[in-house]
């Protein structure tokens, strides 16, 4: 017996970069509804409205974010790790200072 597939569910299509690049490209430079360019492509209209959405975000963003974001992310790590430490401390600190059996 052979297994039925889900109706209504179509398997997921992996498009490449270059495929991406251009189909956003024909949206965003040459100005052709996103409608269009799907249906000439053979592809879902909201795939290709988030790789839209996406390219215009990454248009906005400011030159050199992506090393601020980078450096944040280094910073937090360090961050975290120092509050790591310091709280260690303090309960060693606290198991320390206890008195004695003495």
């Amino acid at each position: 017996m052979e297994a039925e597939k889900p109706a209504g569910r179509r398997p997921r299509t992996k498009y490449d970069a270059a495929f991406r690049t251009e189909a956003v490209r024909r949206v965003n430079q040459d100005g052709q509804a996103a409608t269009r360019v799907a249906q000439a492509l053979g592809m879902s209209e909201a795939v290709l409205g988030k790789w839209v959405r996406a390219a215009r975000a990454q248009a906005a963003r400011p030159a050199g974010s992506e090393a601020l974001e980078q450096e944040n992310k280094q910073l937090r790590a360090q961050l975290a790790r120092a509050e790591m430490e310091r709280d260690i401390l303090k309960k060693a600190l606290t198991i320390f200072s206890q008195p004695t059996g003495r």
